[in-house]
């Protein structure tokens, strides 16, 4: 009996590793061939395991997908918690950027990939991801930590710093290893107050 919890806790990680394998596989060969350009067989081959096995992990290939890109939004949620430690917006935004690029060194291939399925809304319309309501969730709170921070049309500087972090971060992946990260990230923050302001009392 008290084998039991080790061996499901064995087969547990086993089946996450196998998981972690088909997306990383998948990662190298969406890449580089494109999604529709890959099949699941050579999904499984690339993974090293028989495609039943894939099949058990994943219902399909856009379900491989999704979790890839479920992934890179946990990533951007994973910047927005470390920035929003900073009482002002110039620390908010620096780590905000710095935190970007330690995530882009991380997984460099996987968010090549992602900003190339940008351009590929037929693609991404199969995956049928909550990526408006991301997109929309992440803007209110780039909108509410400026704000708490004291800085004057948040809304507007929002997407100001939500473009600028696009920016900078489509720039870096495709520049391998000769982009002056440290030196743009200090450039961008000059712009924000670096002192801590209170927050305007509600009037409503």
């Amino acid at each position: 009996m008290r084998g039991m919890p080790r061996n499901a806790d064995a087969n547990a990680a086993l089946r996450e590793k196998t998981r972690e394998r088909v997306l990383q596989a998948a990662v190298r060969l969406f890449s580089r061939h494109g999604f529709d350009g890959t099949s699941v067989r050579a999904l499984a081959q690339e993974a090293d395991i028989a495609v039943g096995l894939l099949y058990s992990h994943f219902d399909s290939k856009e379900a491989v997908l999704s979790a890839l890109m479920r992934s890179s939004m946990l990533d951007v949620a994973r910047t927005l918690e470390a920035a929003d430690r900073e009482p002002t917006a110039r620390g908010f935004v620096t780590v905000l950027l710095t935190s970007a690029v330690e995530m882009l060194d991380a997984h460099r291939d996987l968010w090549r990939l992602s900003q190339g399925l940008r351009h590929q809304p037929e693609v991404l319309a199969r995956l049928k991801l909550p990526l408006e309501q991301f997109l929309g969730a992440t803007h209110q709170r780039l909108t509410q930590a400026l704000a708490e921070r004291g800085v004057p049309d948040a809304d507007i500087e929002a997407r100001v710093l939500f473009a600028t972090v696009e920016g900078v971060s489509q720039q870096y992946v495709q520049h391998e290893g000769d982009y002056p990260a440290a030196a743009v990230i200090q450039a961008v923050a000059r712009r924000w107050p670096g002192v801590t302001r209170k927050r305007k009392a509600d009037t409503r």
